[in-house]
């Protein structure tokens, strides 16, 4: 199986990857809503968390480098057997399905897909756990499309 530092390197390198990317569509953001009144450009909390994100993968990564083997992974491997292997891949697939949904058909559908196909994915299959987490969807949206008055279109 694959070990624990090659796995998080390249983990670091897709992370970086992905958040120049995303920083790359943050640029395009309209002020609207909340942040119009804040004076605060929309692009801003999006790209905060973006920088965030790729300074924690760099650290990361330069530990990897640096130190061979970080908390004491040596020698592991990311997955046990192939059943974790493929519930692995099967959320790189919903990952990917989650944002093809929100490019094509907006932000709303790939909300309500994303929790129940991870969840699939992972192999829950209660309904009380799907019933929460579309739940936890819904409010989540409320708070922001009627409270923060923020458009998810």
């Amino acid at each position: 199986m694959l070990s624990q530092r090659r796995a998080n390197l390249v983990f670091v390198v897709l992370v970086l990857v992905a958040c120049g990317y995303f920083a790359h569509l943050a640029q395009g953001f309209v002020t609207s809503g909340l942040l119009a009144s804040s004076g605060l450009p929309s692009k801003f909390f999006p790209q905060l968390m973006l920088g965030i994100t790729a300074l924690c993968a760099v650290i990361v990564g330069y530990r990897y480098l640096v130190d061979g083997n970080v908390g004491g992974d040596e020698g592991e491997t990311v997955f046990a057997d192939g059943k974790e292997a493929m519930q692995g891949l099967s959320m790189l697939i919903v990952a990917v399905a989650g944002y093809c949904i929100w490019h094509f058909l907006g932000f709303l559908a790939m909300a309500v897909a994303l929790g129940p196909l991870s969840l699939l994915a992972m192999g829950i299959r209660s309904p009380a756990i799907h019933l929460i987490v579309l739940a936890l969807t819904a409010s989540i949206t409320v708070i922001f499309v009627y409270g923060l008055s923020v458009d998810l279109v």
